[in-house]
């Protein structure tokens, strides 16, 4: 009632969009809605507004003609939902600013943890009578994440920057005293709803996880005894340790690249590897079973090589990656 913003930060998985919808269709009469998402989850919005909000008209601003979606949308009150990615949000920030929304929804909201960049400044100039922000991880990094996040629901709450900055960020980082921690909590508690999957879900079994070792070959594992040596003396010269952890972390990428498959790091190597053939072995146990498996890896060239396999194979998979086109 009183239009200030608020945080929805509860667990993955226990219904943050069902509920956004809900607030959403209250909020009819007060005008259009906009949703902000990443453009892998704008088309699902969609989706979950047609089957649990069927009275709301959901539109996708897309492609060339995005601008007709915007056509007398600021006096509509027949419940339209604008859905927009983070990275059209940028480039029309002008467009989508101009017009005074019912409801701004950010999805995914730590995705303008740094109050620095123009995504975030973008949604800071968002004007609406009531604003979302939805994430299951309102802090990230440190206590500095949660000031943009709350300068985009409720500016001026939590103070300039740089203030919030020397009395939150930097004390916790130091360690020690917990009033900092303590205060900040009280003072942004009001605006926070969050629930966690243990609190909400006793009746539920626990997530089985099952860890699975796999060894590397008695060829692989010398190549990697040398590769890690000759590490070593790179790192651990005659004149002493090098101090650059720039590019310590680059060599141990190159050893758990290593682990993954040997190619990635040697290309001359053979096509066997460890890790593929245990992936395999798994594979087929889940097809006899008729199980679905979702398969992720850091790492996009690896999967290139797990897919020539499953080819082989004659698997059949869906593929998504970074370049995947939303269409």
């Amino acid at each position: 009632e009183l239009g200030l913003g608020a945080c929805l930060a509860d667990d993955m998985g226990l219904g943050k969009t069902l509920q956004i919808l809900a607030l959403l269709l209250t909020r009819t009469n007060e005008g259009p809605a906009l949703v902000v998402a990443p453009t892998s989850v704008c088309t699902n919005w969609a989706r979950e507004t047609k089957r649990f909000a069927p009275s709301l008209i959901p539109l996708e601003y897309v492609g060339n003609d995005r601008a007709v979606a915007l056509r007398d949308i600021e006096n509509d009150r027949t419940g339209k939902v604008v859905i927009v990615s983070y990275a059209l949000l940028q480039q029309d920030a002008t467009r989508l600013c101009a017009i005074r929304w019912g409801t701004a929804v950010l999805d995914e909201a730590q995705l303008i943890k740094n109050a620095e960049t123009l995504r975030a400044r973008a949604a800071f100039r968002l004007v609406a009578g009531q604003r979302i922000a939805a994430t299951g991880t309102p802090v990230e990094n440190h206590f500095g994440d949660l000031w943009s996040i709350f300068h985009f629901l409720n500016p001026g709450l939590l103070g300039a920057s740089a203030d919030f900055m020397r009395r939150f960020v930097r004390p916790a980082e130091r360690g020690g005293d917990a009033a900092p921690e303590a205060e900040l909590r009280q003072v942004v508690q009001p605006y926070v709803l969050r629930r966690l999957k243990k609190e909400v879900l006793p009746e539920l079994p626990p997530v089985t996880e099952v860890t699975h070792d796999v060894h590397l070959s008695p060829d692989d594992a010398l190549r990697y005894a040398l590769l890690r040596r000759r590490i070593h003396d790179k790192l651990f010269t005659s004149h002493g340790k090098k101090n650059s952890k720039i590019e310590v972390l680059a060599e141990i990428t190159r050893l758990r690249r290593f682990c993954c498959h040997p190619r990635l790091v040697f290309p001359d190597a053979d096509s066997e590897s460890a890790k593929i053939q245990a992936f395999l072995e798994l594979v087929e146990e889940l097809r006899e079973n008729q199980h679905r498996a979702l398969v992720f890896s850091q790492y996009v060239d690896f999967l290139s090589l797990v897919r020539e396999q499953l080819d082989e194979r004659r698997v059949t998979y869906e593929y998504l990656d970074g370049s995947t086109p939303q269409a």
